[in-house]
Parts: structure tokens; sequence; C-alpha cells
């Protein structure tokens, strides 16, 4: 999954008989500011003054498809010169940007007027249904980073609408929330779930790879990693690269930027080997991915994917502990971009209770110690009337002993209260990144019309 830069498109408009150079100077200052975040913008820098203006400037913007539009009253500006033309985007992500007074400024000799029209603006706005942002300050660094956080968030949602996720083997019941409904998710974030590959399809394409490009990445891991032999013995890490080449073609081949895996108990008992190292490679290669076909956490992840500016994501089980904080670990699906720099991943077993008779299996587990750091925890979840909600919140982790096999484990603990994010917990998977997006994953809510939880 590539990142794209944002692209913002600017409309600046005044009455033609107010004084806006000023105001034009600062709007000016602020797309310098967005330039230097590594957003492009589109600016004709002028002063426009009718609504024909307006719908001409727009028409030519949208040819680009601008992730997001700002529109900035200059001075004072009638409503309908801006609202009317505004139809051609109706619905498109919009900032209506307006400068406050400043008694130094005033005193300066400029009276901007850009607020009297901005308090106008935002209420006739409302009132005609558009869904909007509304910014009243002067372009400076949290200003601006409020644009930068609604533009990344209305980027997630634009991407949303082309994105296709797989989903190998059968439908399953979505394992720990009992069920998803894909149209739903089509219909709020215009998102696929491809579900036509089954798991003896992945089967099949794994007997078609090539025994030297097998070879030739387990020497690389062989290179960056600890392997336990019996990973060999059994041919664990043998099919863990198979599945992993033959999973990346399918995902090229089908266009997904995601999937899952319904690993339990069918992989893990049938084919002796779980999906959990092939997984944990592609998401550390931007292709995130879930097991137990939990749709709603790969839906999460893709979300923190596209807000965030890392590449450190993680997708795992999470539980309350009694001593205070939650443990976070997974029976084996552990991407290795999380793993404490410097030290390298022991490649080990899988657990014998993973499968279905609880004494054989097969499957490579990556056992690491955990980068600690500031975190974002989150999933996203459907309610009983089908709509959508968020349940987010900032948070730290910190390494702790190995819960069992191996498995790589964590200490989670959330800003503010324990209990409240106990009472929020959504399902036993969640999904978290080395980065506070907080403020981003708020505008993605507010945009989609999701609600949030505390």
């Amino acid at each position: 999954m590539d990142r794209v830069r944002p692209l913002i498109a600017v409309v600046f408009a005044s009455h033609v008989r107010e004084p806006s150079s000023f105001s034009l100077q600062l709007i000016k200052s602020a797309v310098e500011l967005l330039r230097e975040k590594n957003v492009d913008v589109l600016f004709g820098e002028k002063v426009l003054s009718s609504d024909g203006e307006v719908r001409r400037e727009l028409l030519d913007f949208k040819k680009k498809e601008p992730d997001a539009y700002v529109v900035c009253p200059g001075n004072w500006v009638e409503p309908p010169v801006l609202c009317h033309p505004l139809e051609e985007i109706r619905h498109e992500s919009i900032i209506l940007w307006g400068f406050p007074e400043s008694m130094k400024l005033i005193r300066e000799g400029h009276f901007l007027g850009s607020n009297s029209s901005f308090t106008v603006l935002r209420n006739a706005m409302s009132q005609m249904g558009f869904r909007f942002k509304a910014i009243q300050e002067f372009p400076n660094e949290r200003s601006v980073r409020m644009v930068y956080d609604h533009i990344r968030a209305a980027q997630a949602v634009k991407h949303l609408r082309s994105t296709k996720l797989g989903l190998i083997g059968y439908r399953s019941m979505g394992i720990y929330t009992a069920c998803f409904d894909e149209h739903k998710i089509r219909a709020v974030f215009g998102t696929a779930i491809d579900s036509s590959a089954d798991s003896y399809i992945l089967y099949r394409k794994m007997q078609e790879i090539e025994k030297a490009d097998v070879d030739a990445l387990e020497k690389t891991l062989r290179e960056r990693c600890k392997v336990d032999e019996r990973v060999s013995e059994d041919k664990s890490l043998e099919k863990s690269i198979q599945m992993y080449l033959a999973l990346k073609k399918m995902a090229s081949e089908e266009r997904w930027e995601g999937l899952s895996v319904k690993c339990q108990h069918e992989f893990s008992t049938y084919l002796k080997c779980t999906a959990c190292l092939p997984l944990s490679m592609l998401t550390d290669e931007g292709i995130m991915c879930t097991d137990e076909g939990d749709v709603h956490a790969l839906l999460t992840m893709i979300v923190i994917r596209l807000l965030s500016d890392g590449e450190s994501i993680y997708f795992g089980d999470i539980y309350k502990l009694e001593e205070g904080g939650f443990l976070m670990a997974h029976c084996g699906l552990s991407p290795h971009g999380c793993a404490e720099e410097g030290k390298k991943v022991a490649l080990m077993p899988q657990s014998p209770r993973i499968s279905l008779d609880g004494m054989t299996t097969g499957g490579v587990v990556s056992s690491y110690t955990f980068r600690p750091g500031k975190v974002t925890m989150g999933r996203l979840e459907n309610d009983r009337d089908g709509s959508y909600f968020f349940h987010f919140v900032r948070g730290s982790v910190q390494p702790t002993d190995s819960i069992a096999s191996g498995y790589s484990s964590l200490v989670f603990t959330p800003e503010g209260s324990a209990d409240n994010f106990a009472e929020w917990q959504l399902a036993n998977h969640y999904v978290f990144v080395y980065e506070d997006i907080v403020d981003r994953l708020v505008e993605f809510s507010r945009l989609n019309g999701i609600k949030t939880v505390p």
C-alpha cells in the first residue's frame, strides 16, 4: 500500500469592493506551511468575487481530484457567491477557513472582515446540508495541523472507496464478533470484501511456487532471524515461505490491499502450517493482514495504515490484567517491525495446542521483545443497527515476558482509566501503531458519520 502525497485545492473569495490583499497573503502563508508538510496544493493565488468565478475554479480543480477543498473568505462575501457553486463539490471534503480579527492588526490598519463572512457562511452551509470542518484561526502550526489532519482523513476516506480486501477461506462468522456484513462495509466505507478465494486455492498456489524462490527467501530469513531448526525439520519454514509467496502473488493479482486468512483450525490441523509468519511478513511490507477471518480488525488496520506516517502496526489479542493495564499477545501473527531495534527475531515452532487435537500442528511463530513507546490503539466495529463506531485511545506499550510458546507479549497502558477502556472494549482483537493519530481518527470518523466511543 504505497502512500500518495495529499492534494488539496484552495478557493479564496471576497466581495469586489472589500480589500482582501492582506488576507490573501495570510492564505499564501498557509499554503506554504502545508507544502512544507509534503501536501500538494492547487491554488490560483487570486481573489474570486463572483459565483461564476468560483464555479469555474472549482470545476478546474475537480478534474485533478483533490482529497479536500479549503474555502477561505478573505473579507466579506455574500453567502450565495460561495454556497451555490459549492454544490459542485457537495460530496467532497470541505474546510471552511476564516481569520479572526486582531487588535494589533486593526491598529496597523487591517480590519479583515473575514470573521463576519465566516460566521454567516458557517450557518448557511450548515442549513444547506454541507458536511464541512470549520476553522477560525490565523495560519500557524496548530491551525495548519488541523487542516493537515483533516486532509489525511479525507484522503483515507477517498482511498477506501476503491480498496479491496481478501478473505481466504469460507465466509466465517467473524470469529470474535459473531458476524460482519460485507454489504454494510461497502455502503459505509466503499470497501469491497473479496471472499472468492478458498483455502484450497491458496494450497494449490503454494504447490506452484518454485523451489529456488523458496530457498532464496529462506537464506534471507536465516540471515536476519534466529531460526529454531525444528521449524525446518517439520517443514514449517518451507511451507510458510511457500504460503507467503503465494499470498503475495494473490494479493498482487487480485489488487488486495489487505487480507485475512481463516486459519483456525483448517490450516493448523490439515495443512500442518499456520499462516503466522507469512501474514507477519506481508504486514511489514504494507499489505495489512489479520488472521481468523477478522474482517473488522483488517479494516481497522487499513484505516490506521492510511492515517499514520510510520510503518510499525500490530494486530493481536488484548486481555485486561488484574494488576492494571492490558496484556497483549497473539498466537503467531507478529509483524517484525514492532521488534526492539538491533535484536534478531527468533523463528520458533507453533504451539501444538493450536491444532484440533491439541497434539500436532505446524507453523512458525515470530518471537521477539517489543519496542516500547507511545501508541494509538483502536478497533472499528458495527453496532446492532448496522452502523459503525470506532473505539480508539492514546497509550503506551512496554514489553513483558512471553505468555506461552514464545509468543511476543506486551503490556498496554491506556491514557485515562483502564476500566473505561475495558468497558468499551469491542472484541479480543485490537490494532495499534507507534504514533499519535487520534486527531486524524476523529476527523476520519466525522467524515464517515461514524460514532466514536471514549
